[in-house]
């Protein structure tokens, strides 16, 4: 049996792809007016598929975020042991919308076939048909989703239109997990009489594959031609029938809420073979990774540094430190650390260039343990870390340490002058352990290591 399966649950959509193989409008003409299921056959549908076995459910359209109880059956699906993932425009993709679905939906596959505005207009991949999205929104959407841990695919469908085009920047930009390239697919009574002029010819087909073979970084490029589409799917329409499009046009079972799944699997024509040829199986679990950038903030004397750069050798990451630019600053001016905090405090445009400088430096780079007492704050999409101690164990450790300069009172004023710093600077109280998703007293453990340890527990639980 195919183990993936594609629930195409609401045939409304906001753009109008001339191109589009799955448009329903003989389901609605004829047995579903509303072009979908009702909320509770929708939720038995997704439940019938998982007891025969599908592991992976793909939601798709239509445009299923339209679809206000979406985020219901995502969770229901991942409950009942599915991976899940969602096909769409991206149009609606919200924050609110990634915020909700995180814990449940493991995939977003973004519909996205040309950067160009005329391009996407000309094929309708357009909100109305006349607004199409931008590139900029498109490099937003990527970012955030893989940013709120989302795999990401891109699906691009190539006509006469597009074939000539370059989406390697983009492409490069987005790094998705998978791309899939399809040969524009004509299905009789789905996009009949609309498609003729966008039909792109093998050659045109490959031409774009070609072009786009030797991406940098990209290796999980999957082409699938016309006759890779045909029967290899395991699809349900929005009536909750399963179909297939082996012979060129749409061939349904009876509904699967009245005869149940297995028996309605039996009626419709789907290929293994041409499924596991077209790479259809994957490591689609989409393991959870850890974030991007992991700060550091804490008390004089609590180890960031030293918790940093071991928790950067451990997860392979780079360290990057404030306090060495800090250091560079103060030296700069002939100034101890001291006299540099306090120089920002009577002047917090000082502080608030470099904060700019170094925060810039950190939002364009992956894969950081970043030192950086405003991490919480001026990072973007980072697991924000503070280490405390008491005053008493960090002078312990500044004598063990041997630091000439630094005595409890230094520390004790260090501490109290960030505080103030920042507090004038932006009105933050670096200190709260409402900014940050862990806080941890050090003093529990016995080394750095134990700290580190616990860190990538906590990361693991988290994910």
């Amino acid at each position: 049996m195919i183990p993936s399966v594609n629930f195409h649950l609401w045939e409304p959509c906001n753009m109008r792809c001339k191109f589009c193989f799955a448009t329903f409008q003989d389901v609605k003409q004829t047995i579903l007016p509303k072009g979908h299921l009702p909320k509770e056959q929708a939720i038995e549908v997704v439940l019938q598929l998982a007891e025969i076995g599908f592991e992976k459910i793909t939601f798709a359209g239509g445009e299923p975020t339209l679809c206000p109880w979406l985020p219901e059956l995502i969770k229901i699906a991942k409950d009942a042991g599915f991976t899940t993932m969602i096909v769409t425009n991206g149009s609606k993709l919200t924050d609110e919308f990634l915020i909700a679905n995180k814990n449940y939906l493991d995939w977003i596959a973004l519909s996205i076939d040309s950067i160009n505005p005329e391009t996407n207009i000309e094929m309708g991949r357009a909100v109305t048909g006349r607004t199409p999205l931008t590139f900029d929104y498109y490099k937003m959407l990527a970012d955030k989703i893989k940013n709120f841990g989302y795999g990401l695919k891109i699906n691009t469908v190539v006509t006469s239109k597009n074939f000539t085009e370059d989406l390697s920047s983009f492409i490069k930009y987005a790094q998705p997990k998978r791309w899939k390239i399809f040969q524009v697919l004509p299905i009789q009574g789905q996009n009949t009489g609309k498609i003729d002029s966008l039909i792109v010819s093998p050659n045109g087909f490959f031409q774009f594959i070609e072009n786009h073979s030797k991406l940098d970084g990209i290796t999980n490029i999957i082409p699938e031609s016309n006759a890779d589409m045909k029967g290899s799917y395991a699809m349900v329409d929005p009536a909750g029938r399963f179909y297939d499009n082996a012979q060129g046009k749409h061939n349904y079972s009876r509904p699967i809420i009245e005869i149940g799944a297995r028996l309605a699997l039996q009626q419709v024509n789907y290929d293994f073979e041409k499924f596991i040829e077209r790479g259809g199986v994957y490591d689609w679990k989409n393991r959870k990774v850890f974030p991007t950038k992991i700060t550091l903030s804490g008390y004089v004397a609590s180890g960031k540094t030293t918790v940093g750069k071991l928790l950067a050798n451990k997860l392979n990451y780079n360290f990057i430190s404030i306090g060495d630019k800090t250091r560079k600053a103060a030296e700069s001016k002939g100034l101890t650390i001291v006299q540099y905090q306090e120089l920002c405090l009577s002047d917090p445009e000082i502080d608030k260039h470099l904060d700019n400088e170094f925060s810039t430096e950190c939002n364009n780079t992956d894969n950081l343990i970043i030192d950086y007492r405003l991490g919480f704050k001026f990072v973007k999409n980072g697991f924000h870390i503070f280490l405390k101690i008491s005053d008493n164990s960090a002078t312990e450790r500044i004598k063990q340490a041997n630091r000439k300069f630094e005595s409890y009172e230094t520390a004790s004023q260090r501490n109290e002058s960030f505080k103030n710093q920042f507090l004038n600077a932006y009105g933050v109280d670096y200190t709260m352990p409402k900014n940050y998703d862990l806080v941890i007293e050090v003093e529990q453990f016995k080394s750095a290591d134990e700290v580190v340890e616990f860190i990538i527990y906590e990361l693991n639980k988290m994910l």
